[in-house]
């Protein structure tokens, strides 16, 4: 008897280290996957140390200008990258329950885009906007895709996240594709076009002159919705200043749904690529 049950527990920790070095694997394999998509996104043909100088910002608006010389982009890399580190939470209907995620964000100063690799295991996130062509993929452990999104809709949606979230990145305003206008003395509209696909949204800016709030359209499923994006207290990081936290809000005919929660964690601005 005793011969059987530690045959059964040694079956069962064979199984269970079996079960575990297959989910390593996949995870080695989705993040290896994401490591080749930055490639795209980081330009390694520019290496520069050219700094932002105050006449780089003469084009913009006051507005903006004022912000970006308030946060401290003066004097800090042009052609740089950042990477920054997030915990949070996220849900797709305001019925369910949070699920916590911890995640990596990647954003360049030299090609417009965004890689944005999550995890609330057991499953893993990549939502990318490369060269203006977005995807949403949500993997089992790396092992198998339960999501894989692309398309016109992904595209516009992945782009307008992608805009809104240069708060975390301002750097990222002075990209040439980006035109602005301004609307009044508390708001300026940001415009991308790239090709067939134009992107608005509507930055709105406190007492203080920093942006405290972000409103675009974007696609929840294949219905464009009213999106908010909302920031918390200005901090700062490797020498910038920009928000802690960011919540993301779809604004449902007029209900408005909290679906994503974001804090950073860490951050690092850099024209090494790593």
């Amino acid at each position: 008897m005793k011969k059987l049950i530690k045959m059964v527990i040694f079956t069962i920790s064979g199984i269970a280290m079996l079960l575990l070095l297959i989910g390593v694997a996949g995870i080695s394999s989705f993040n290896g996957n994401v490591e080749k998509e930055k490639e795209a996104l980081f330009d390694s043909n520019i290496k520069s140390d050219d700094k932002i100088l105050l006449e780089d910002l003469d084009t913009l608006p006051d507005l903006v200008k004022n912000y970006l010389i308030k946060i401290g982009v003066v004097g800090k890399l042009k052609h740089c990258y950042v990477v920054f580190n997030q915990k949070g939470e996220i849900r797709d209907n305001p019925e369910k329950s949070w699920l916590q995620f911890t995640a990596t964000q990647y954003m360049s100063s030299t090609n417009l885009g965004f890689i944005w690799k999550a995890k609330s295991l057991p499953m893993l996130i990549r939502d990318k906007s490369i060269n203006s062509k977005g995807e949403v993929k949500v993997s089992f452990l790396g092992l198998k895709n339960v999501a894989r999104l692309s398309g016109l809709e992904v595209d516009q949606s992945s782009l307008g996240r992608y805009l809104g979230e240069l708060i975390w990145f301002p750097i990222g305003f002075l990209d040439p594709d980006i035109s602005w206008k301004t609307i009044d003395t508390k708001s300026a509209k940001a415009t991308i076009v790239k090709g067939d696909l134009a992107v608005e949204g509507i930055f709105f800016f406190n007492q203080n002159g920093l942006i405290d709030s972000f409103e675009t359209k974007r696609y929840r499923d294949f219905t464009l919705e009213d999106f908010i994006g909302e920031v918390g207290v200005y901090k700062n990081y490797d020498g910038v200043l920009i928000p802690d936290t960011m919540t993301a809000i779809w604004n449902l005919k007029g209900q408005k749904f909290e679906y994503f929660k974001a804090t950073i964690i860490d951050y690092k601005i850099t024209n090494v690529i790593g």
